[in-house]
């Protein structure tokens, strides 16, 4: 895990926790003290898809796959292993479990 330095398209510059191979799309916005794919294996990796804003605070697990145009709210929780569609909206203290698959155009959380 390291820790990086991010400037996001809003001009904002915060610190992300980051695990190895994690690998952050253009004009992706990434609140203050997000980590992103914390697990410990060597393989392990998180890939965000172009134009996903992810709030502070939010955690996003090793081998999650998030495509592209998705709002992940503060202090959600995406578990490792789970794929997460294009246009999707996660609500803050959201908690997705291991192995979840979100569809395309979802909404998880209460609106």
């Amino acid at each position: 895990m390291k820790t990086i330095t991010h400037t996001n398209p809003n001009g904002k510059t915060v610190q992300v926790n980051v695990g190895p191979n994690a690998n952050i799309g253009p004009n992706a916005t990434i609140g203050e003290h997000v980590t992103i794919s914390w697990g410990s294996n060597v393989g392990s990796y998180a890939n965000i898809g172009s134009y996903v804003n992810i709030g502070s605070y939010a955690n996003i697990g090793s081998y999650v796959n998030i495509g592209s145009y998705v709002n992940i709210g503060e202090y959600a929780n995406i578990g490792s292993y789970s794929t997460v569609g294009k246009n999707v909206t996660i609500d803050s203290y959201s908690i997705i479990g291991r192995n979840a698959t979100i569809a395309d155009g979802s909404t998880v959380g209460l609106r």
